[in-house]
């Protein structure tokens, strides 16, 4: 697989190396190849062909998990690049809470808005470049921890994705300034 998202995948793929069971939420359109746990499960609204590293493969929708799983039911959910799409982004966080297992965690990934291709974008208030009417919102890095906390996770992490570089894709970058940040949490057992 060659494309320019590798560094954030393979990022996110290690984060839960270890893990036995993973749900990869949104997998269709960028399937991670990099994902080499004993039972890895996609979940999307979409279908496609299976790959050699998934075992199984769902239609749903994320705003009706723990449907069709059940609670407890993954030690590690993978949530790339979707949060910013989701009008109810708390009850979708809320939702993988309810999906893992103890000691489960979730590792998301989202456009930072202080990224300097963001700022620079702002400036002029371009809508041509690095730009989607399908998210919905962005979400500071501070800000994400907070959603996380309060949907019951602890123990949030913040790891740079990199940012976009043409010719090469994702290269290494600063957490604060990176073009996605990638967020780890802990499923707090008190919570919800």
């Amino acid at each position: 697989m060659m494309n320019g998202e590798n560094y954030r995948l393979k990022k996110m793929a290690h984060l839960v190396k270890g893990k036995r069971r993973v749900l990869d939420i949104g997998w269709v359109q960028l399937p991670n190849l990099f994902l080499s746990n004993h039972e890895v499960v996609g979940l999307d609204v979409e279908k496609r062909e299976m790959l050699p590293n998934y075992t199984s493969s769902y239609r749903g929708d994320v705003m009706n998990l723990p449907e069709p799983f059940g609670p407890g039911a993954f030690d590690a959910v993978v949530a790339g690049e979707i949060i910013e799409h989701l009008e109810r982004p708390l009850d979708f966080l809320r939702s993988c809470h309810q999906l893992l297992s103890l000691n489960g965690i979730i590792v998301l990934s989202t456009p930072n808005p202080n990224s300097p291709i963001e700022r620079l974008l702002t400036l002029n208030l371009s809508r041509n470049f690095f730009y989607t009417q399908d998210h919905v919102v962005l979400f500071p890095q501070r800000w994400l921890i907070r959603m996380m906390e309060i949907a019951g996770f602890s123990d949030v992490k913040l790891y740079s994705a990199g940012i976009p570089i043409p010719f090469f894709g994702l290269l290494p970058f600063p957490r604060p300034w990176c073009y996605q940040t990638i967020a780890v949490a802990q499923r707090r057992p008190d919570a919800l």
